[in-house]
């Protein structure tokens, strides 16, 4: 060790209430920051995987008049190889074909408009379907009977159908035919959006083909890419190497412009407020460094007398700065990670009059982090930067102090 780490050693043991104030201000710093734009950013991707994720799509291949009518009457034609292809491409992680239209659903004396939606449930995300599904099965269905619906449960809740009731379905079907037969509910879904528990009913997608006579249809192909962050540049690439006749690709940006908007503009308002956290607290840095420069006027005299270089306590008084922004984001991490992961376990729950605001515009209300490491690594250097630049000032005063105290 040299004998500058040395001296920084020593010395912030021996005013441990300096030493620990300067480091539990770089820790409550880091703290907050984390925790508040882990929140946020949670936030974030709980609305866009609400939104994106399960229904819609990061990246959707339709055909250009597709979106956002979802008309059967321009669906595309089935084409199993173009489909292993893009499955086969690095940068997907899935991909699954579906088919929409609108029905409407009669159980007894009840009715409601539904937006029926085909899957392919061998295609996609078992564990997807299974969390969201509240009751009932989605296997061991008849074969022989009607077919099969997973009903979103206040679309269930307004035709008062429970697990194994029989509805009437009745609308348009492909080009103009009718589409009319009979539908069991064969479970209910919690989709974490409300809106679209109103109105989703979720069919096997041969059974959707068969309802709409849309046989060899596909309305819409689902691509997820590994990737989700970059939706707009892997639609882009993709389009490129798997491109289908009549179909054109489009990120969940491109289709939902109004949902980035809104996540740009409250996430500048987070911006602003972290940007007030770290005014405050580069003030309350710069007060305790010039407090230690103050305290130890004499202590530099004295050392340049006695022929200490000063260059050495510049560094000295560098590394001491640089030891108690360690220390601080240190003990912040360890806060802050601790606090999200209980978060992560047991998200925060809206009540009231707030839940039911969240859920009116179609988010379940709930405030689940972010677990994402780069939000720790980015402010603890951004801290770390803060109470570096703040000790500026004591390396100043070495340089300015005369060897002789009057």
């Amino acid at each position: 060790m040299s004998l500058t780490t040395r001296l920084a050693w020593r010395n912030l043991g021996r005013n441990r209430r300096r030493s620990a104030i300067t480091a539990a201000a770089v820790a409550f710093a880091l703290f907050f920051a984390i925790l508040i734009r882990s929140l946020q950013l949670g936030i974030y991707g709980h609305m866009i995987d609400t939104v994106v994720g399960g229904m819609a799509g990061y990246v959707q291949v339709a055909d250009s008049a597709y979106w956002p009518s979802q008309n059967l009457d321009v669906a595309l034609a089935e084409d199993p190889q173009w489909l292993e292809d893009v499955l086969a491409d690095p940068l997907v992680a899935s991909a699954a074909p579906r088919l929409a239209g609108f029905t409407l659903l009669s159980h007894q004396s009840e009715s409601a408009v539904a937006q029926w939606t085909g899957v392919d449930f061998d295609l996609e995300d078992a564990n997807f379907w299974s969390t969201r599904l509240i009751d009932g099965s989605l296997d061991g269905i008849d074969e022989s009977g009607p077919y099969p619906v997973w009903l979103g449960r206040y679309l269930a809740e307004s035709l008062d159908a429970h697990t194994g009731d029989t509805l009437i379905g009745m609308g348009q079907g492909y080009q103009g035919s009718i589409a009319s037969d009979l539908m069991i509910v064969a479970g209910t879904l919690r989709l974490g959006n409300p809106e679209l528990e109103k109105r989703v009913a979720v069919l096997r997608l041969a059974d959707a083909q068969a309802y709409s006579g849309a046989y060899g249809r596909w309305g819409t192909i689902m691509v997820t890419p590994k990737n989700t962050s970059a939706s707009i540049q892997v639609s882009q690439a993709l389009a490129q190497k798997h491109p289908l006749t009549y179909a054109s690709w489009s990120s969940w940006e491109d289709r939902m412009p109004e949902l980035k908007q809104a996540i740009q503009a409250d996430s500048a308002g987070g911006i602003i407020i972290l940007f007030i956290l770290y005014v405050v607290i580069s003030f309350g840095l710069l007060g305790t460094m010039i407090m230690l420069a103050n305290e130890r006027q004499r202590e530099f005299t004295m050392q340049i007398a006695l022929g200490v270089k000063r260059r050495v306590l510049a560094g000295m008084v560098f590394v001491e700065a640089l030891l108690m922004g360690l220390l601080g984001a240190t003990v912040g991490t360890l806060m802050g990670r601790g606090l999200i992961y209980y978060f992560h376990v047991r998200p925060l729950r809206l009540m009231g009059d707030v839940a039911s605001a969240m859920e009116q515009q179609g988010w379940e209300p709930v405030l689940p982090p972010t677990m994402d490491w780069s939000i720790t690594w980015t402010h603890g250097a951004i801290v770390l930067l803060l109470t570096l630049l703040a000790s500026i000032w004591p390396i100043m005063v070495v340089y300015k102090s005369p060897s002789i105290h009057r």
